[in-house]
């Protein structure tokens, strides 16, 4: 095995090698436990810059894959891997990791310190996990864990309402969880019955149901339940409300560390593996999406805790990371990935900014606050850029991943499956973010100043340290996204395979006749916008029409296995209208006319 395969795993183990080290430093060594933290989360970001160099941005697929036997018998693997849109979602993991710690070390110390950093630094790995993992039991591993940290962070260092917080918060997520537990075995029993082969490799399932192996029926539920379990976690109106209970209660490094990992799930194991349910309940999807953007904002606009404000904000920016990803085509795609990445960076440098303002004042209450503008003038001029970035002003990170999702979810209305209102709706929460965080910012900021709040000290430079990493990605991001969309573009293409039409140019019927895989990748390619829709059968037995060319309406061209002279060739096949006779029409399939 190569050096920089191994680093994978060593990226994913290291937070959890640095937990065990911190529980082995005596009690009274509150500075050396901070310390080991820290430095394992620097370690494990360094990991990952490694992952980033050896990384190939224009290789599609997944790269330094990891595939080591665990329960054989069984067909579960150790099996890791990443592309385009899992590094940076690493990437982002191991950078909040280090500022989490640097928070706790810096800005507001905890008691017990050594079991805090380690449900902390397990929190981390399990995170690491999900965004790794390419078996569906490990992966369902890695995902339950995030649960166990996250439980005790709240129910031992919350808020007042801690103990309910925590118990709601446990509840909702695993028993949503179960439903995705049920649906992976009987995907996987369904690939032994037919095979007689035991995986829950995601590879292998992907490719067994677009060979047909699952009938679309049983498809939509086993979406289903996938698709409940990554709602709740997301989260996405309406399995939102353990959100802002938990969270709000939860400790400020919690919150920054906590990334989207129902969005990534989505992406990763729902979509592709049930492309046609997909398709299916898009309409759904983008118009729960839609009313959660717009849902969120109108209530965070009711809010009288910044926190609370903030984090409806983030159930806000989960529509839009819906609505990019049941767009189900390249833009889509990539806004989604992009908006999950700016979640991160946004709302991880707004929750740190929110916590040493927390640290200072005691509260979060707009309405027991006022005048910091000048009172601390550096962390109004640090918020105001994290507020205008939250709010997708042009040049920050988040105008380019909303623009980039709402673009993606107008595409879509053009198939006629979606309809333009969804969008429009999803469109005015821009205009709503911008009135809960400038009413918020107006209230907080500016006015007189409380009697309490005037011995009130502005940041300190190991905490503007804190959050200048993050300041710096907002606006990297936003003046050249291209850095981050490409390695995303990239992966979108494998996604193309399965579940949604790209947009490049109509190709030639000479370049339709050229094979574009090899027989045992098989697949499904949908190489272009539709000129026309038009219902039809494939009943003629030259072709062998993949699952996700099946359906009620064409959507798109899309590649067919085309059995010519006896041998079966993979072609590109454009359609194409040739009259409309009462029998139906013709297919054109490079040279050869098929009646339809």
């Amino acid at each position: 095995m190569e050096w920089a395969t191994k680093v994978l795993s060593w990226t994913l183990w290291m937070p959890l090698i640095g937990a065990v080290l911190v529980l082995l430093v005596p009690h009274r060594q509150r500075v050396l436990a901070y310390a080991v933290a820290l430095v394992t989360t620097l370690v494990t970001l360094g990991l990952t810059g490694v992952l980033m160099a050896q990384f190939d941005p224009n290789t599609p697929g997944y790269q330094f894959l990891e595939r080591v036997p665990w329960l054989p018998e069984y067909g579960v693997a150790y099996l890791l891997g990443i592309d385009g849109v899992s590094l940076w979602l690493v990437a982002l993991t191991a950078a909040l990791g280090v500022l989490s710690v640097g928070y706790v070390s810096l800005v507001s110390p905890v008691e017990r310190p050594r079991e805090f950093l380690f449900h902390l630094l397990l929190l981390e790995t399990a995170l690491l996990g999900v965004f790794m993992s390419l078996d569906l039991v490990l992966f369902y591993v890695f995902f339950e864990l995030t649960l166990v940290p996250t439980y005790f962070l709240i129910a031992l260092w919350g808020g007042e309402r801690r103990a309910y917080a925590a118990l709601k918060f446990f509840l909702y997520t695993f028993f949503g969880s179960l439903f995705m537990l049920l649906a992976a075995l009987w995907l996987a029993f369904s690939h032994y019955r037919a095979t007689g082969e035991m995986t829950f490799e995601l590879m292998r399932l992907q490719a067994f149901v677009a060979q047909g192996g699952v009938p679309f029926e049983v498809q939509k539920w086993l979406f289903l339940g996938f698709a409940l379990a990554f709602a709740i976690k997301l989260p996405l109106v309406p399995f939102h409300t353990w959100w802002p209970l938990a969270m709000g209660e939860a400790p400020m490094p919690v919150v920054v560390l906590f990334l989207k990992t129902g969005a990534y799930a989505f992406l990763r194991f729902a979509l592709p593996l049930f492309p046609e349910a997909a398709q299916a309940f898009a309409p759904i999807g983008m118009a729960l999406a839609a009313v959660a953007v717009v849902y969120a904002a109108i209530v965070a606009t009711m809010q009288l805790d910044m926190k609370q404000v903030a984090l409806y904000a983030v159930v806000s920016h989960a529509g839009f990371i819906m609505m990019g990803l049941f767009a189900l085509n390249t833009i889509g795609f990539t806004g989604s990935v992009l908006q999950q990445i700016n979640h991160g960076v946004t709302m991880g440098a707004m929750f740190l900014l929110l916590g040493m303002l927390q640290a200072r004042t005691g509260t979060l209450s707009i309405q027991q606050l006022g005048g910091l503008k000048a009172q601390m003038p550096l962390f109004s001029a640090l918020f105001l850029l994290v507020m205008l970035a939250a709010v997708a002003l042009p040049g920050t990170n988040g105008f380019i991943g909303e623009f980039l999702c709402l673009l993606g979810a107008y595409q879509a209305t053009q198939g006629g499956s979606i309809a333009p209102f969804w969008v429009v709706l999803g469109a005015t929460g821009t205009v709503l973010a911008a009135v809960y965080m400038l009413w918020m910012f107006q209230r907080v900021f500016y006015g007189p100043v409380p009697e309490r709040l005037r011995s009130v000290r502005d940041l300190t430079v190991a905490e503007v340290m804190l959050v200048i990493p993050l300041m710096v990605l907002i606006f990297w991001i936003g003046l050249r996204p291209i850095h981050f969309t490409l390695p995303i573009e990239h992966a979108a293409k494998a996604h193309a395979t399965t579940v949604w039409a790209p947009t490049p140019a109509l190709p030639t019927r000479e370049a339709s006749q050229t094979p574009m895989f090899d027989l045992p990748s098989l697949a499904f390619i949908p190489i272009a916008q539709p000129n026309f829709t038009k219902t039809r059968a494939f009943d003629n037995p030259l072709l062998q029409v993949p699952p996700a060319c099946r359906g009620n309406r064409m959507s798109a061209p899309c590649t067919v296995l085309l059995a010519k002279q006896g041998e079966p060739t993979l072609c590109t096949v454009p359609l194409a209208k040739r009259g409309e006779p009462k029998g139906g029409g013709q297919l054109v399939l490079g040279g050869l006319e098929v009646p339809w």
